[in-house]
C-alpha cells in the first residue's frame, strides 16, 4: 500500500515537472527578453602616445641686467627686429607701479570708447544683441573645448558688449562712465607722480616669436638637420636635462615653423602609414590642438623603431615654453552613429531588384552585416556600413555614397536614435517583441 502511494506521488511530481518545463519553454518562445541601446552620434579619434622633443630656431638674448626686469610682450608674441621686449627699472616698486599704470590706461581707454557708442549700434540695436550672443558663444565654445588661452580676451569682448547695451538702453549713462574715468585718471596720476621711469630697455635682436624662458637646450639641433634625426639621436635629446642661464633674459624663435621629434614603435607606425597630416596635443602644457605635418620617418632596422619628425606653426604662450613633454598624436578622427559591436550580426537577406529585361526578381544576399532595431514592437534587420571600430563601438554611416546605396539590400540603414538590439536570442526580421 505504501509502495503504491509512493509510486503515485512520484508520478504526480514527474508530471508536474514536465508541465513546468513545457510552460517555461512556451513562455520563452513568446516572451524573448532583449536588451537595446540607443544609437547616438559621436566622434572617436585614433591616438598615439609618445614623448616629444621640441626643436626651434632659437636665438638666446644674453643681457646683463642691473635692476628689475619687466616684460612688455607675452610669451609666444611676435616681435620685430630691434623692438623693445622688456624694460629695466631701478626698483621692484617702480616696475609694479608702471605695470599698474598700463592697466589703468587700458581701462580708461576702454571706458572712453564705451561712453561714446558707435552710431551703428544705436541705429541697429539688433546688431548689438548679435554681438553679445557671439561673445557668449566664444566663451562657451572655448570652455567646452578646453581652450583657455584666449579666455581673457573673450571675457573682455563680452563685458564690453554688455556695457554698451546698458548704455544704449539707458540703464547707464555717459555721466556714470565719466565719473569712473575721472576716478581712474586721478589714481593713475598719483601713481605716475611717484613711480620711476625705466632706466634701460631690452631689444629683440631679430624678428620672431618671443619666449621668456631659457632651458639651456637651445641649439641642441640645427633646424636644417631635423629631417635627418635618427632614433638614437632623438632618444639622446629626450634624455637631456635642462639648465638655467643667469645672464639670459629670453630668446627669439626666428623661424615661423617649429618641430617635434619622437620615437614610435612598429605597431604605432602601422597606424601612421600613409598619414601626412595629424594634430598634436600636449596635455600637460596646453589645451590647444596643434595642426602638424609629418615631414620625416627614419626607420632603425636594429631596434624596429622609427624617428618621426612633425612640423608645426601654431604658437601661443603655453606652447612657447614647451621642450620635452608627453604628446598625443591624433592620426584620424571619425564621426557617425556609434553602435556596440555586440549588436553586429551577419544575416542572409532576401531582396527584390530589376534584371536586365526590366523584370522584378527576388535574390538573396548572403552574410549581410547589420543590426536588429526595435521599431513599434517589431524587429527589423538593417544593413550597416562601417569602416572603423574604436573602443568596442563601430562607427556607422547614416549618409551613404552612391556606391553604398547600390549595395544596400535592406529598406534602410541605421539612423540616429534607433533602438539597437545588443542582447537577445532567436532574432529575425519581423519578429514581434512583447
Amino acid at each position: 500500500m505504501n509502495s503504491k502511494k509512493i509510486r503515485t506521488v512520484g508520478a504526480l511530481l514527474l508530471a508536474l515537472l514536465v508541465l513546468l518545463y513545457v510552460g517555461y519553454q512556451a513562455y520563452q518562445a513568446t516572451h524573448q527578453s532583449i536588451k537595446t541601446e540607443t544609437a547616438m552620434y559621436g566622434e572617436a579619434s585614433e591616438v598615439l602616445q609618445a614623448q616629444g622633443f621640441v626643436i626651434r630656431d632659437e636665438t638666446v638674448i644674453n643681457e646683463s641686467v642691473d635692476g628689475v626686469l619687466s616684460y612688455r610682450v607675452a610669451d609666444g608674441a611676435r616681435v620685430s627686429a630691434n623692438g623693445v621686449i622688456a624694460d629695466v627699472f631701478a626698483t621692484e616698486s617702480d616696475a609694479a607701479a608702471r605695470r599698474e599704470i598700463e592697466l589703468l590706461d587700458g581701462e580708461i581707454e576702454n571706458l572712453e570708447a564705451l561712453s561714446k557708442p558707435a552710431d551703428y549700434f544705436v541705429a541697429n540695436p539688433s546688431m548689438l544683441g548679435e554681438q553679445i550672443y557671439s561673445a557668449v558663444g566664444e566663451v562657451v565654445n572655448g570652455v567646452n573645448q578646453n581652450e583657455f588661452s584666449q579666455l581673457s580676451t573673450w571675457k573682455e569682448n563680452l563685458l564690453t558688449a554688455l556695457a554698451r547695451r546698458q548704455l544704449i538702453v539707458g540703464e547707464e549713462s555717459a555721466e556714470d562712465y565719466a565719473q569712473r574715468i575721472s576716478e581712474l585718471q586721478s589714481e593713475r596720476d598719483a601713481l605716475a607722480s611717484q613711480a620711476g621711469y625705466a632706466i634701460n630697455t631690452i631689444q629683440a635682436p631679430e624678428a620672431g616669436y618671443f619666449i621668456s624662458t631659457v632651458d639651456g637646450l637651445e641649439g641642441s639641433v640645427d633646424v636644417e638637420d631635423v629631417e635627418d634625426l635618427t632614433v638614437s639621436q632623438v632618444e639622446e635629446l629626450l634624455g637631456k636635462e635642462p639648465s638655467e642661464s643667469s645672464s639670459a633674459v629670453g630668446k627669439i624663435c626666428g623661424e615661423f615653423n617649429w618641430y617635434v621629434a619622437c620615437v614610435l614603435s612598429e605597431n604605432d607606425m602601422v597606424r601612421l602609414e600613409d598619414v601626412t597630416k595629424v594634430s598634436l596635443d600636449i596635455p600637460f602644457a596646453s589645451s590647444e590642438k596643434i595642426p602638424a605635418e609629418v615631414i620625416a620617418k627614419n626607420y632603425d632596422s636594429e631596434t624596429g623603431k622609427t624617428a618621426v619628425i612633425f612640423q608645426c606653426s601654431y604658437m601661443d604662450s603655453d606652447i612657447a615654453s614647451v621642450r620635452n613633454e608627453a604628446i598625443e598624436i591624433t592620426v584620424a578622427t571619425y564621426s557617425g552613429v556609434l553602435v556596440n559591436e555586440r549588436a553586429l550580426r551577419f544575416e542572409d537577406v532576401e531582396y527584390t531588384t530589376t534584371d536586365e529585361d526590366g523584370n522584378t526578381v527576388t535574390k538573396v544576399q548572403e552574410n549581410v552585416r547589420g543590426v536588429y532595431v526595435l521599431f513599434g514592437g517589431q524587429l527589423e534587420f538593417v544593413q550597416v556600413f562601417t569602416e572603423h571600430s574604436i573602443n568596442g563601438y563601430a562607427i556607422c554611416k547614416t549618409e551613404l555614397s552612391s556606391e553604398e546605396q547600390a549595395m544596400l539590400v535592406t529598406n534602410s540603414t541605421i539612423q540616429l536614435y534607433d533602438q539597437v538590439v545588443v542582447e537577445g536570442t532567436d532574432l529575425y526580421d519581423g519578429k514581434i517583441v512583447q
